[in-house]
């Protein structure tokens, strides 16, 4: 069996449910083997009782040692039992955390792989998935192993009641009614102890983040510059002291609380003890019974207190993350998100017909009546301010959003029509926020053809690509060549440089046989000359395939057979370098204002 995080509703039913779908044998072992505790404790109270009546009676020559010997095999498989259940029950439940942790911290990673990309850009929606998937293994094991001892404590609990009520249902009756207050207390404890350090959580976590920025090395050259930290460290000192403050006012009244708490229940105990010895002197329970169950009374007072209250507020607690479990699990899904990229058809076209559209929850058009076309074996070029649409266009392209109004056209099919297998095998890119994967220099670039990666074609494209951006000689001279660990997470790891990480990406981008590639700003981080040769190698090496540059610097629009320049959501002028140069427009304005960055020391009327 396996756990799949499926759209339905989560609560507490699926406490144990979720462990048991991951590991149905272990789990059942587990519960049983808490089941059989909770019996065993019971029939200890029994097994000690009979014990001490035989021995008064060979006292008084009514019994025979041979009597108490099955009683004596009978405490010591049961102390045996105690002690070997125990390590047992650690083994299972340690193998429960392994394994169903992976198996259900999978499949967060998988929904998040999911889910609509509206959701994904959406803030609030991320961070209740990272919290998902960061709390996953915390929450699986101890709602598990607070289930499980709740289940050892009712057992408890129930069997020394049933031994009561077996001797005298008047007493039952009466020690059911005064064990009550001590259940609610110990919950209503629990609940102001839970809320108040819930309350100190949000002073801890703003403290963890403060301490983050104090000491974390990418922030460390900022912190040099601007010697912000003793500031930061005042800000940390006043959260830290807000959560000092209510955890030490906290603890201060758990103290008081179990202080009236132990006085409570020691004397319901006593007072229910107090009865036995009038069922006693009555001759309605035995010295063994009596001396055996006053023992089980005050241990079961103590359990309620101690084990089933605050169980029940610990398991009360994790109802939250259920219910957080519920909503991300029901989050809209992107129909066949994680298929793998199809063979792409013979690309011919891509046109926009009157495209329209804003972005979910928005009121702004950020796209209005768009309409332009591309065709096969040419580069285009996307320029205009920020927020004039140039990004959003790659996202409707890639299939990400698909409510828009109008037509997008692909070889004079809807974009709609295709599937996410399809339109990942038309399009690659490289974007502003490469991702920089800490994994060996071949298995970065590899990624780009996931379904070839083993192929020794794909290594030959790979070693292909490397020469053709510059950096194979650099690549193969590190220390393991390229199964050289990138980043910085493994010793002998090597962290690459801007310009060397973003050639990487490109190669990742040009494996396979994607028809279109975008790139998207990926060299925002270089200067604009390292950028416009970056382009210039890029462009010599994709000759074959369709390009579309986005990017509001135009370094990279000399190499555009069209441009196409967006303002407000529109095309307001479209043509090659040349002929937008002669409209002396507003393609023509942005141009002569970054003239300058393109050009080395000597060489002023050289053209970008």
């Amino acid at each position: 069996m396996a756990f799949y995080l499926k759209p339905k509703k989560y609560d507490l039913r699926y406490l144990l449910g979720m462990p048991l779908a991951c590991e149905p044998l272990c789990t059942i072992g587990v519960v049983a083997q808490k089941v059989l505790t909770g019996v065993v404790n019971v029939l200890w109270v029994l097994v000690e009782a009979e014990f001490i009546d035989k021995a008064v009676r060979l006292v008084t020559g009514g019994e025979t040692l041979a009597g108490l010997l099955p009683l004596l095999a009978a405490m010591l498989f049961i102390v045996a039992w105690k002690r070997m259940g125990y390590s047992f029950g650690r083994i299972l439940t340690r193998r429960i955390e392994v394994s169903a942790v992976y198996q259900m911290s999978l499949e967060a990673v998988k929904k998040r792989g999911r889910l609509k990309f509206k959701l994904i850009e959406d803030e609030k929606v991320w961070e209740l998935s990272n919290r998902i998937s960061r709390d996953m293994k915390k929450n699986v094991w101890s709602m598990t192993q607070h289930t499980c001892n709740y289940l050892v404590g009712l057992v408890r609990i129930i069997g020394v009641f049933l031994i009561i009520f077996a001797q005298s249902i008047g007493l039952g009756v009466g020690c059911l009614l005064l064990s009550m207050p001590v259940l609610i207390f110990s919950v209503i404890s629990g609940k102001k102890t839970y809320k108040a350090y819930k309350e100190a959580a949000v002073f801890a976590r703003r403290g963890e983040y403060l301490q983050s920025t104090m000491t974390n090395r990418e922030s460390v050259q900022e912190r040099a510059l601007f010697s912000y930290v003793d500031y930061v460290n005042k800000r940390w000192q006043e959260q830290m002291a807000e959560y000092r403050k209510i955890c030490i006012k906290t603890d201060a009244q758990k103290e008081v609380r179990n202080g009236v708490s132990t006085v409570m229940t020691n004397t319901i105990a006593t007072i229910m003890v107090c009865f036995l010895i009038m069922e006693l002197s009555r001759g309605n329970v035995t010295v063994g019974i009596f001396i055996a169950l006053s023992k089980a009374i005050y241990e079961m007072i103590d359990l309620m207190h101690n084990n089933i209250g605050q169980s029940l507020v610990t398991i009360a607690r994790y109802a939250a993350y259920m219910k957080d479990l519920t909503v991300f699990a029901n989050m809209e899904e992107q129909e066949d998100a994680d298929s793998l990229p199809e063979k792409p058809p013979v690309f011919e076209s891509l046109e926009f017909r009157h495209v329209t559209f804003r972005y979910p929850g928005t009121e702004r058009e950020i796209l209005k009546d768009f309409s332009l076309k591309m065709e096969a074996g040419r580069h285009y070029a996307f320029v205009g301010e920020n927020g004039a649409g140039k990004t959003t266009i790659t996202k409707l392209l890639t299939g990400l959003y698909d409510e828009y109004q109008g037509e997008i056209l692909l070889n004079g099919r809807e974009l709609r029509e295709y599937t996410q297998g399809q339109l990942k095998g038309i399009f690659t890119g490289v974007y502003q926020d490469f991702a920089r994967y800490y994994d060996t220099v071949a298995n970065n670039i590899l990624l780009g053809d996931i379904t070839e990666m083993e192929s020794a074609d794909s290594l030959r494209q790979m070693d292909e690509h490397l020469r053709k951006l510059g950096i194979r000689e650099e690549m193969q001279n590190l220390p393991q060549g390229y199964d050289t660990p990138l980043g910085k997470l493994e010793n002998g790891s090597v962290d690459l440089s801007g310009g060397q990480w973003q050639r990487v990406a490109m190669a990742r981008c040009m494996m396979g046989s994607a028809p279109v590639q975008i790139l998207d700003e990926p060299t925002a981080a270089l200067d604009p000359v390292s950028e416009s040769r970056l382009y210039e190698e890029f462009e010599r090496i994709s000759r074959d395939r369709t390009t579309i540059f986005i990017s509001h610097r135009l370094g990279s629009t000399g190499l555009a057979d069209r441009i196409f320049v967006l303002q407000d959501g529109r095309v307001v002028e479209s043509g090659s370098h040349q002929v937008l140069m002669e409209l002396q427009g507003r393609y023509a304005k942005m141009y002569n204002s970054q003239k300058s960055w393109y050009q080395s020391e000597g060489d002023e009327d050289e053209k970008i």
